[in-house]
């Protein structure tokens, strides 16, 4: 059994991680100093599940990735808690060709309507559980798919807590806001906008929050051949590095396909007078590295009356894309390799993506042969911008970003961000928002799959529909099959400053609910908005935590509990199942395979209402049926009684009958008069 090594670390540092002292400490690439362990989860134990109530840290959907509106999001998985488990020292978040059908309600029709998906698929993440603001963020991951096979969407990324990914109702408003001016004309598009006076549900007057998104990298994978308009060249595969942000750029807006045009035309040359065109100054691009100028960013414009998300003209936005194409090779999909972001929060902050050079350990049932084989070759063909320490601007360069220079050998530093060209440029700034860290693959007709079909093509994607070929992209039914479309997650370690004053930006935090930014208030009082619309039955946003009640057949299948008759468990069980008992073990779910994890400080909520922290973080213990119905009736027959009693001792003309005036508690009296009022 796994203990803790040392009490002084992080109450959410995984205790595999304190096996290995260097993995306690970093040292930031950008200003050199030392940064602790403040949370990891190494996934050694094999089995672990991630649905609702399993898990301290994680928890794995289960439903549709998108809500019924006019724009749609293409999406064709759903979400399926079952296809996120731990095996071989891995997360595994797995794709498959599975249909899922349900009975939904389409506001279009007023009307149930049978639904479905073609595809199965998982998101984890630490929504509300787990959240920090600033620091480094390293993520060991095995990308999923054939590298130049397209129709997966993976991603590892962050979003501001006040937001809940795919609860559109949460977002709607909310992200991707990082604005804290008090702007009339934006104020009612910024559903908390800084011009409020008063601080509702526990938000602090005069201060605009959103849910802002960090998207530490989103794979696009795909045929061979260097895109139009990236400079230095990439080509598919490569990994999105981006930061969303509201509020965007709303005229002289760069067009989808080329980079910026920094000079207008005067019109002297025959061609009709242009303005410059808009964009973000002073980004910074390392080596196979160039702009992304595919996506801009995203208009949220007003709804139709019934859709379920609503939105006004007046709530009408423009959310801006700042990001970069990462280019990647074989290597990335078939041997561990580390994924590292460093951010400082707020105004004065920035935000750094950093890929390491070297792979680490092989996906799980492939050969070195096959590992290694043409990856030399292949590196090469992609590396057009050789890592060098001095700046070398490649032809065809935005002329107003920089390129960053490469000082390290186990890193390539790929794109920065700093507070000034978000300020300079909107207002905005970096983000300071807590934020939890997401897992996913999706699958979408939006993202790698053909853009244009004949009309004879039959608009449907499921592999098992011979007519729906022309609609999906070439090979990705068959990758689907080979085992290796799980995105392997060796490990997520997030670690802080030892030294606040020694970084930029603002000072770094853990939790959910700090009180510079809280979130807790907010979210308990607009629940409705955290839960899963009809046909589920959600009467919380999250489930309490288990601990035990799993059924097992011996103490193999308990973690760090025990296999345990229903019996022994209590007197009034007759029961002979065996279930997971986790005791004491400081282990929790169904089968006490996941610590117990939480804040070691408490949030703005509790300091607000002087309550103990302590119990949030207590999971319910397992309670045989049969007890739970004793207690039940046992709590009835003492209602029953004291409603008997009552009857006896009858109200009248103002006299209680039966007990004198001064028998009675204080508490009782105060009740007393408060019923005669």
């Amino acid at each position: 059994m796994l203990t803790r090594i040392d009490t002084t670390v992080a109450s959410w540092v995984d205790p595999s991680s304190q096996l290995i002292p260097s993995r306690l400490i970093t040292t930031s690439l950008i200003d050199g100093t030392e940064y602790d362990l403040v949370m990891s989860d190494e996934f050694e134990t094999d089995g672990r599940g991630f649905a609702d109530g399993e898990d301290s840290v994680w928890t794995a959907l289960d439903k549709s990735d998108d809500d019924m509106s006019a724009a749609g999001g293409g999406s064709l998985h759903f979400y399926n808690s079952s296809h996120a488990s731990t095996s071989n020292g891995f997360l595994n978040v797995s794709t498959t060709t599975e249909k899922t059908t349900w009975t939904g309600f389409n506001p279009f029709k007023q009307a149930f309507v049978d639904l479905e998906k073609d595809y199965k698929s998982a998101m984890v993440n630490s929504w509300n559980k787990f959240c920090f603001t600033g620091g480094i963020v390293e993520i060991d991951a095995i990308l999923p798919g054939e590298p130049n096979t397209a129709g997966l969407w993976p991603a590892m990324w962050i979003l501001g807590n006040l937001g809940r990914a795919t609860y559109e109702g949460s977002t709607n408003g909310i992200w991707p806001w990082s604005y804290d001016t008090c702007d009339r004309r934006l104020q009612h598009a910024q559903h908390v906008s800084g011009c409020s006076d008063v601080n509702h549900y526990g938000l602090n007057a005069r201060r605009g929050r959103g849910s802002t998104e960090i998207d530490i990298l989103e794979l696009m994978p795909g045929e061979k051949g260097w895109l139009p308009s990236t400079f230095p060249k990439i080509q598919r595969p490569y990994g999105a590095m981006t930061l969303q942000v509201a509020p965007g750029v709303e005229k002289n807006r760069p067009q989808s396909g080329s980079v910026p045009v920094r000079v207008g035309n005067d019109g002297t040359n025959g061609f009709p007078p242009t303005e410059p065109q808009s964009w973000y100054e002073g980004l910074g691009f390392g080596s196979n590295t160039s702009m992304n100028p595919f996506f801009y960013g995203t208009y949220l414009g007003e709804t139709k009356p019934e859709e379920p998300t609503h939105r006004t003209k007046k709530e009408a936005f423009q959310a801006d894309a700042v990001g970069a194409m990462f280019q990647l090779t074989k290597a990335h999909f078939e041997r561990v390799h580390t994924y590292r972001m460093e951010w400082q929060p707020g105004k004065g902050g920035r935000i750094d993506w950093f890929v390491s050079t070297e792979g680490g350990r092989e996906r799980p049932g492939v050969k070195k042969k096959e590992v290694n084989k043409g990856d030399e070759e292949e590196e090469e063909e992609n590396t057009v911008n050789k890592r060098h320490k001095e700046p070398v601007k490649p032809s065809g360069f935005d002329p107003a970003s920089k390129v960053l220079p490469q000082t390290s050998s186990k890193w390539t530093h790929a794109f920065s961000i700093e507070d000034e060209s978000l300020s300079g440029l909107q207002g905005s700034q970096v983000p300071a928002e807590p934020s939890y860290l997401i897992f996913n693959t999706a699958v979408s007709s939006t993202w790698g799959f053909p853009y244009d079909t004949p009309d004879t093509c039959k608009k449907c994607y499921s592999c098992f529909d011979p007519d729906c070929a022309c609609a999906i992209p070439p090979g990705f039914c068959e990758s689907l099959k080979n085992g290796k479309t799980s995105m392997l997650i060796d490990s997520v370690r997030v670690y802080q400053a030892k030294d606040d004053d020694a970084h930029v930006g603002n000072k770094h935090t853990v939790g959910c609910d700090p009180i510079g930014y809280p979130t807790r208030e907010f979210i308990e009082g607009h629940e409705s908005l955290y839960m899963r619309p009809i046909p589920f039955t959600d009467k919380h946003a999250l489930l309490p935590l288990k601990s035990g009640g799993g059924k097992c057949t011996s103490d193999d299948d308990c973690g760090e509990g025990v296999c345990t008759k229903e019996a022994d468990l209590s007197f009034w069980s007759k029961s002979s199942n065996t279930v997971c008992n986790c005791g004491k073990s400081g282990y929790m779910g169904s089968f006490c395979k996941t610590k117990i994890y939480g804040d070691d400080e408490p949030g703005a909520y509790d300091y607000e209402l002087n309550t103990s922290w302590f119990f949030k973080r207590i999971s319910i213990p397992y309670i045989p049926v049969e007890l739970a119905g004793f207690l039940v009736a046992l709590v009835a027959g003492f209602i029953g009684a004291f409603v008997v009693t009552l009857k006896k001792k009858k109200i009248s003309g103002g006299t209680y009958r039966g007990v004198a005036g001064n028998e009675m508690t204080p508490q009782f009296n105060k009740a007393r008069r408060a019923l005669h009022r």
